[in-house]
């Protein structure tokens, strides 16, 4: 059963993620990508290739939303439409080398402002406590309810 406590606890730590991560999407610079786009050619960089319905099915949003994300990272350069060879109506979508760069990019960006950030405003002590906390990060981004 959830405490009061532990609900507080929760509503400032969301609110902590939401702030910081408004802070990382800004420190990628001036992109022409949504976070829809990024987010597309990291699944696809991580999948290597992957029909629009999964792609459409891992962010949550319709075929049609998912294809104007395509074309549009498409019209950019950043990935290549592949047929299947077995079956010639099923499209994979891959990210190309331009993708990959323009993701590593963003992704530098992003990890060079907070690198910055943690060896400015956190002490040595709080750096130490870093692995713990990104653990507990990483065990709460994965469970399922």
């Amino acid at each position: 059963m959830q405490t009061d406590k532990d609900f507080k606890l929760a509503v400032a730590l969301n609110s902590s993620i939401a702030k910081l991560t408004r802070r990382l999407r800004k420190q990628a610079g001036k992109q022409p990508f949504s976070l829809t786009e990024q987010t597309t050619m990291a699944l696809l960089e991580a999948n290597k290739k992957m029909l629009p319905s999964e792609l459409a099915d891992a962010h949550h949003i319709s075929a049609q939303a998912i294809s104007q994300v395509i074309n549009r990272l498409y019209d950019q350069n950043c990935i290549i439409k592949n047929e299947d060879e077995a079956d010639k109506r099923k499209v994979y979508i891959s990210l190309n080398e331009e993708g990959r760069q323009k993701l590593t990019e963003m992704r530098t960006a992003r990890s060079e402002w907070l690198g910055g950030a943690i060896d400015k405003e956190l002490t040595k002590e709080e750096k130490a406590q870093l692995p713990v906390f990104i653990a507990m990060l990483q065990r709460l981004s994965e469970v399922e309810y």
